[in-house]
């Protein structure tokens, strides 16, 4: 019973990370060719009256096409270092890809006149669930971006320029 139950824990975990992200990959890639969005800035003043503040600011832009949000970057600030993170949708507005990163802007010295990359992770999504992750996540990092694309989505359409 122990080998049956070690056999499919190993298969699972094989289909599981075995998912096909290419199509995911293809979308992203258009997405990043793309011309011509309209790009609506959600700056930090409005997070600030969210009670989000943070000492080195926080800046949320949604890419539109077509009426449609494509992507979004979100610009996180703190003393000691940044995180940015992009969030792809699909054309039915579903997350596909998460890419964020992880920069340190302090050093002994003061600020580093070019911040240093800590680390990095890629998050795949089918159908609103995550079928792959590519990098290091932290334990003190963990995120749940899917949960966290709802909340950015909802900033963009209460922000009002």
């Amino acid at each position: 019973m122990k080998k049956l139950i070690l056999f499919f824990t190993i298969v699972f975990s094989g289909i599981v990370s075995g998912q096909n992200i290419e199509p995911i990959k293809k979308t992203v890639q258009n997405i990043n060719q793309t011309k011509g969005f309209k790009i609506k800035t959600v700056p930090y003043s409005y997070f600030m009256d969210q009670s989000q503040v943070t000492d080195n600011g926080i800046e949320l832009k949604g890419f539109y096409k077509n009426g449609k949000l494509r992507k979004m970057e979100h610009f996180f600030g703190l003393s000691a270092w940044k995180i940015v993170t992009e969030y792809f949708f699909s054309e039915n507005g579903k997350l596909v890809f998460v890419h964020s990163k992880k920069y340190q802007t302090l050093g002994e010295n003061g600020y580093l006149e070019k911040p240093r990359l800590l680390s990095q992770l890629r998050c795949y999504y089918k159908n609103n669930k995550l079928v792959k992750t590519v990098g290091i996540i932290h334990k003190d990092e963990e995120n749940d971006y899917l949960k966290e694309s709802y909340r950015l989505i909802n900033d963009l359409k209460s922000y009002k320029n």
